[in-house]
């Protein structure tokens, strides 16, 4: 079974890289220098972030995270993270368990076929924990709000901010 999994890790990190491999290609041909070079500076600062993502001793946390995009959901993900600290190994559970329930909540209630983004910032420079931030339009009609308190509810210690409307969802999540 691991195995399998490991060659479909590869399978898709495969897919992405000739995917940019391509487009720098294609710009190349087109003789667009700054793209290629745009492109590069953006590869490049992705893999330094999902590096640190992977230095924060939270493997099956990296793993939701790097393989999101990978699989079907409402909304498109995107991170960063900034921290001095390698070892957030104590709060994995918790925050494991946070996320997914989170973006269950987006695949639930955002509308599809919209533009569906969300961004989540792993950082320690005001404690430890996320940010998550949505852009999109979400369907708040019928349990979401409901929902939302069995959310608080759950994760009442950890959660320092939530504030949503019908396009914009923010929430503060820190563990310490």
């Amino acid at each position: 079974m691991e195995q399998k999994g490991v060659v479909n890790v590869l399978r898709h990190y495969r897919h992405d890289v000739l995917n940019h491999i391509q487009l720098i290609n294609g710009y190349l041909e087109m003789e667009k220098i700054e793209k290629v070079h745009s492109l590069i500076d953006d590869l490049v600062r992705q893999a330094k972030n999902e590096s640190h993502l992977s230095n924060l001793n939270m493997d099956q946390f990296a793993e939701d995270i790097l393989t999101f995009n990978w699989t079907p959901h409402a909304v498109c993900l995107s991170f960063e993270v900034v921290s001095s600290s390698n070892d957030w190994s104590e709060w994995e559970e918790v925050i494991v368990s946070f996320f997914r329930a989170m973006m269950a909540l987006f695949d639930t209630y955002v509308i599809s076929g919209e533009d569906q983004q969300v961004f989540i910032m792993i950082s320690d420079i005001d404690g430890k924990g996320l940010e998550i931030d949505f852009h999109g339009t979400l369907s708040t009609d019928g349990r979401w709000q409901e929902d939302i308190m069995d959310l608080k509810k759950t994760y009442k210690p950890y959660l320092t901010q939530f504030e949503w409307n019908e396009s914009e969802c923010y929430v503060k999540f820190n563990v310490e």
